[in-house]
C-alpha cells in the first residue's frame, strides 16, 4: 500500500501527504532538514522522507494530537511544546490512535502493529520564539495558544511562509479540556498578527492545505462575533463533539464564500 505521497511547494519546501488526508511538511536546508509534523503513524514516513533527502532531519511537533505526532517515534530529534505534552500523552493513546485508523475503509485492516508506536523515548523542549538554523533557512516557532494550549505556528523566514496548520483555518476547533476560550484565543491571534508582514503564504495540514492572507482576520472576526453574542451560531456535530459554527457551513465550507472559521462548545465562548 502506497502510504505517502509528496509534492515540491519550493526549492526548499516540500509538503508530503498521507493515505487519510493529512499532511506534514519537510523544509530542506543546506546542513539539516526539519519535519513539520508526522501525520497519524500509517506506513514508514522516515525511509519515504529518505527518498527525497539525504541531509539529517529532526522534528518539530506543532501540537500533541495523535495526527500530527503519529510517526515521531521513528525520528531520533523530536520537539514539542511543553505544554502539549499533556495533549500527547492522551492522543497518544494506542485505542485511539487505531480507532482513527479504521474510521478509514482503506484501513479497516490495521491493527496495532500497523500502526507506528507512540513515542516514549524524550522529547525536546520547544517554545515561542526559538530559531531553528537549517543552513541557507531559518524556522522560528511562534505560540498561538487555542485549539491546544502549546500550539506552535513555524515561519519559514526566508521563505516568506508560515504553517498555520490547525492553528488558525477553516474550522479550528475549541472544544475540549485542553482548549483555550474564545477570548484567550482572540489574544493569541492579535499576537500572531504582528507577524503578517514577515509572510505571504499560508499552509495548512488539511483540507485545501493552503489559504489566502485574509484568514486570520477572518477568524478574528469569528472571536469577536462569539463574544458578542452575534455569531451565526449554527449547530454542528464533530468527532463526536456537539459544537457550534461561528459562521454558517455546507458540505463546501462557509456558506457565504470565505475561509476561517471557529467551532467551538459552549463552555469556551466567553
Amino acid at each position: 500500500m502506497e502510504y505517502y505521497q509528496s509534492e515540491k511547494l519550493s526549492e526548499r519546501l516540500y509538503r508530503i501527504t498521507e493515505i487519510g488526508g493529512v499532511c506534514c511538511y519537510l523544509v530542506v536546508g543546506d546542513s539539516r532538514a526539519c519535519l513539520l509534523d508526522t501525520g497519524c503513524g500509517y506506513g514508514n514516513l522516515r525511509e519515504y522522507i529518505e527518498t527525497i533527502t539525504d541531509k539529517p532531519v529532526f522534528v518539530l511537533l506543532t501540537h500533541g494530537h495523535h495526527d500530527h505526532m503519529g510517526a515521531c517515534a521513528l525520528f531520533d530529534e523530536v520537539y514539542i511544546n511543553p505544554a502539549d505534552l499533556p495533549v500527547f500523552t492522551s492522543f497518544g493513546v494506542m485505542e485511539k490512535r487505531l480507532e482513527e485508523a479504521k474510521s478509514f475503509e482503506v484501513l479497516s485492516h490495521f491493527t496495532e502493529k500497523d500502526l507506528v508506536p507512540t513515542r516514549t523515548e524524550k522529547i525536546k523542549p520547544v517554545v515561542d520564539g526559538d530559531v531553528f538554523d537549517l543552513g541557507g533557512i531559518t524556522i522560528k516557532m511562534l505560540l498561538v495558544k487555542g485549539h491546544t494550549p502549546g500550539i506552535l505556528c513555524p515561519l519559514l523566514v526566508e521563505e516568506r511562509t508560515i504553517i498555520f496548520g490547525d492553528a488558525c483555518g477553516v474550522g479550528v476547533l475549541l472544544f475540549d479540556e485542553f482548549s483555550s476560550t474564545v477570548s484567550e484565543y482572540r489574544d493569541s491571534l492579535l499576537n500572531l498578527k504582528k507577524y503578517e508582514k514577515d509572510y505571504d503564504r499560508i499552509y495548512r495540514n488539511h483540507g485545501t492545505f493552503s489559504s489566502p492572507k485574509e484568514l486570520l482576520d477572518n477568524v478574528i472576526e469569528c472571536c469577536d462575533l462569539i463574544l458578542a453574542g452575534e455569531d451565526d451560531h449554527q449547530p454542528v456535530s464533530i468527532h463526536g463533539f456537539d459544537l457550534f459554527a461561528a459562521k454558517a457551513v455546507n458540505e463546501h465550507g462557509r456558506i457565504d464564500g470565505k475561509q476561517g472559521n471557529i467551532m467551538y462548545s459552549l463552555e469556551k465562548a466567553r
